[in-house]
């Protein structure tokens, strides 16, 4: 299996936030045995993001998403990549309850009526519930690719990363990606180029 990171956020491409989330997503994708071919950095920007997804779909058999899944209006991940793919958006009344909770227990308020936009996702996927935040993530298989897509909220993408993407991957997958790291110091690289060359 091939696989490609999209990281979805303005914010990204400012330089506001560090993209740790690309770096955990690799590793843990490595580790199942799937091939990360390409990390991209993408901003709220529905035009471009819908070129990338042809793009990638067209060369990856797994296409996972970060950010873009919040309910302000430049969050567009969901619909821009359901567009790409052909599939509706659907709303499920049993994450909209999740997410009213949220607030009531966590934030303890009332739900914004915009954050009624996190309970609506792509027809017949597998939904990642997200009790460590607002924004649900989900899954579904069209033309042969598998796309998931998770919030970008760092703790939030691990967890649902960790509870509901490994899991699936895990159950289709045969093989691992097997790595050593050595660790070097006192050395040039080009003394270690030349004492590994025979490696």
């Amino acid at each position: 299996m091939t696989a490609e990171i999209i990281c979805v956020g303005t914010e990204l491409l400012l330089g506001d936030i560090v993209n740790t989330n690309a770096q955990f997503l690799s590793r843990e994708l490595a580790e199942l045995g799937i091939s990360v071919l390409h990390q991209h950095v993408i901003g709220d920007n529905p035009g471009r993001l819908r070129d990338l997804v042809k793009e990638a779909k067209s060369r990856s058999d797994l296409l996972v998403f970060s950010g873009g899944l919040g309910p302000t209006e430049d969050d567009l991940t969901k619909e821009t990549v359901c567009a790409a793919f052909g599939l509706e958006l659907e709303f499920h009344q049993d994450v909209m309850e999740e997410i009213k909770a949220y607030f009531k227990n966590v934030f303890r308020r009332e739900m914004p009526d915009c954050n009624r936009r996190q309970a609506f996702l792509p027809k017949d996927c597998a939904v990642f519930h997200n009790p460590v935040g607002t924004a649900p993530g989900c899954l579904f298989t069209v033309e042969g690719v598998t796309v998931a897509m998770l919030p970008g909220v760092p703790h939030e993408c691990r967890y649902l990363t960790d509870h509901a993407l490994l899991p699936y991957l895990q159950a289709r997958q045969e093989g691992v990606i097997l790595s050593h790291t050595l660790h070097v110091f006192g050395l040039t690289e080009p003394k270690v180029q030349e004492l590994l060359d025979d490696l």
